[in-house]
């Protein structure tokens, strides 16, 4: 069964809409401390490596919620293990989810 990675949970966000993809997993809930060296900030790469240990870029998806830097850190360990990723597009209009899938290897230019 393919699992939704859900970047960072947060109060606000409904994610029953995310399960219709997989079995729902939050890589974290905390934010970012802005102090460099903070401990804070090691235990949660931590905990977010530990539980993206078992993504799979050919099945799961990656659903970016709440910070930013947490996403960015999600990708950046992503990218370790392809370059093929599916990613969940909340739509606030439709009130669901819808898949989007990115390889970065494409060539192309963009103006």
């Amino acid at each position: 069964m393919p699992k939704v990675y859900v970047t960072q949970e947060v109060a606000y966000a409904d994610y029953q809409q995310a399960e219709r993809f997989g079995e729902v997993v939050f890589l974290c809930t905390s934010e970012v401390s802005n102090i460099t060296g903070s401990l804070h900030n090691r235990k949660l790469l931590n905990v977010i490596r530990e539980r993206f240990r078992e993504y799979d870029p050919d099945t799961d998806y990656i659903a970016p919620s709440g910070s930013p830097i947490v996403s960015c850190i999600v990708m950046a360990l992503a990218r370790e293990k392809g370059s093929v990723f599916n990613f969940l597009k909340w739509s606030n209009r439709d009130r669901q989810y819808s898949q989007v899938t990115f390889d970065l290897k494409e060539t192309g230019h963009v103006l």
